[in-house]
């Protein structure tokens, strides 16, 4: 279900200023995969954040010396200083960053709601999940967090076709020595170790959470299955908690086919838990 936004009061406005959304990017990815969702936030008055996580933005070996908890002190960080600045704050984050994210929503009660998009706990689709097999043997061997990945090919967890040839090209040109936004595509095992890791404690603490909680995850997500976001659903200590299932887009809902009715969702979530209506935004306004 579309729910049609209405245009809000001068007074509503001004109320949104002071409500705060920290949105999170996943594994390897970057503060632009968040953007659509941002700037539609952004268009209705609301403060956004949307920092790049320790590690990121550079090579694999950029990201192999961070871990876990680099990742989580950068999130929480972030969220330090968009509550100096907000009255309430909500946290968002895309796979491994709705992990971060509720982590952050267990340990903090300034956090007034949470939202899960294509909730991570495992990569469980057959084409990804032998490599889980392998990542135990990081712990006792180190090294081979180096060496062993995952290359990423079509669809990236994208159905957008224009967005598939795009990244095709950037890798082609990647393995031509060139620089890229996406590089080579690829997922080192310690990196996904790391993740596991974060994970574990997300199973441990997400009964701690308490805040109003929205869960959007694809029918046809090709990376992770919905059985994730059953998963976290049940293990979430929130009274009040949704899930929305969705079909026509796949894993990286911030950007593919159904930005549009992904950012509509978060919006009026937001929205209705913090008392503010937002305002009125024309279908397919997202950018």
């Amino acid at each position: 279900m579309v729910v049609e936004l209405t245009q809000g009061s001068g007074r509503d406005e001004q109320s949104r200023s002071r409500i705060g959304v920290l949105l999170l990017h996943g594994l390897t990815g970057m503060p632009s995969e968040m953007r659509p969702v941002a700037r539609h936030l952004e268009r209705l008055g609301y403060r956004v954040a949307v920092p790049l996580l320790p590690g990121h933005g550079g090579g694999h070996k950029e990201l192999l010396a961070t871990g876990w908890k680099d990742w989580l002190r950068g999130s929480q960080e972030a969220l330090d200083k968009l509550a100096s600045e907000c009255d309430r704050v909500f946290v968002g984050g895309l796979s491994m960053g709705s992990s971060l994210a509720v982590l952050l929503a267990a340990d903090n009660p300034r956090v007034d709601g949470l939202v899960m998009l294509s909730t991570t706990l495992r990569y469980d689709a057959p084409a990804h999940s032998r490599l889980y097999l392998l990542l135990p043997l990081i712990d006792v061997c180190p090294i081979l967090g180096n060496w062993f990945y995952w290359t990423e090919k079509p669809p990236y967890g994208l159905m957008d076709l224009r967005l598939q040839k795009m990244i095709t090209r950037a890798v082609e040109a990647a393995q031509r020595g060139e620089n890229t936004e996406f590089g080579l595509f690829r997922t080192y095992s310690g990196s996904l170790r790391q993740m596991s890791h974060l994970v574990k404690q997300v199973r441990k603490h997400a009964s701690n959470v308490s805040c109003p909680v929205l869960i959007l995850h694809s029918l046809d997500d090709t990376l992770t299955t919905v059985a994730n976001a059953v998963d976290i659903y049940h293990m979430l200590g929130s009274r009040e908690k949704q899930v929305i299932l969705m079909s026509g887009c796949d894993h990286v809902l911030t950007l593919d086919l159904k930005k549009n009715e992904v950012a509509r969702h978060i919006a009026e979530f937001i929205g209705r838990v913090s008392g503010s209506q937002p305002a009125g935004s024309e279908p397919g306004a997202v950018a």
